[in-house]
Formats: C-alpha cells, sequence, structure tokens
C-alpha cells in the first residue's frame, strides 16, 4: 500500500472561520481516505474469499469422484469448471438504465492442452460480447 504523507501547510490561515474550514476539510479527507482503504482491503479479502470457496468446490467434486472410484482426467476437471461458469449469472445493476462493462455477456472457454513434456493443464480464455 502507498505510504501516507503528510502536507505541510505553507501558508498561514489568520481567519478562525478559515481555520475551521480548513480543519473540517482535513477531517473529511483523512475520513475519506481511511473508508478508501478499508474497501480495497475488503475487496482483497471477498476475493480471497470467492476464489477458496471455488477450490473447495472443485476439491468436493473431486473428492466424491474419487470415492465413487471414478479417475477424474484433465478433461473432466475442464468440463466441470466450464458447466460451473457457465451456470453463473451475471448480476445486473438496478441504478443504470443501460449495461456497463460487467454486465455484458461473457463467453468462457477452458481449453484443455499438454505442455513439450506431456504434462495437461486447462487454460481460460474469455471474451466480452458486446453488442
Amino acid at each position: 500500500m502507498a505510504q501516507k504523507r503528510k502536507v505541510e501547510v505553507t501558508t498561514n490561515i489568520d481567519d478562525e472561520t478559515d481555520r475551521v474550514l480548513y480543519s473540517v476539510f482535513r477531517s473529511a479527507a483523512g475520513g475519506l481516505s481511511h473508508l478508501y482503504s478499508q474497501a480495497l482491503n475488503h475487496h482483497k479479502v471477498a476475493f480471497e474469499a470467492g476464489q477458496r470457496h471455488a477450490l473447495e468446490k472443485l476439491n468436493e467434486w473431486m473428492t466424491v469422484k474419487h470415492q465413487e472410484g471414478t479417475p477424474v482426467t484433465a478433461a473432466d476437471i475442464s468440463a466441470y469448471l466450464q458447466n460451473e461458469l457457465n451456470s453463473i449469472s451475471l448480476p445486473s445493476n438496478p441504478l443504470h438504465g443501460r449495461q456497463n462493462e460487467a454486465d455484458l455477456p461473457l463467453s468462457s472457454s477452458l481449453v484443455q492442452s499438454q505442455d513439450r513434456d506431456g504434462n495437461a493443464f486447462c487454460s481460460c480464455g474469455s471474451e466480452m460480447e458486446i453488442e
């Protein structure tokens, strides 16, 4: 996170109302800065919780398949993840009448590939459909 900086006041504030106004402004700016920092931290925590939840769901699905005696291949994992991506509905924004970038349909595809050593891996490609 960026270092906090102190602003030195180089001009003398003579009028009492100007001093009060400046003090209120500094207090409000500090509060807004603190609120923004909290929002960024909350966003990071929520994102990490979403990642953890997705990995737990994948692990749970793989455990069930293993308990059933079904071997799980990269293609199975790819199909499962593609199905999960397709089942996610994007939220609409009721505050705006028009669509914004987050409201546009998202086409996602999982591609199964192999590296030079023959190890299988999946990559995710996505494109926004703009009308």
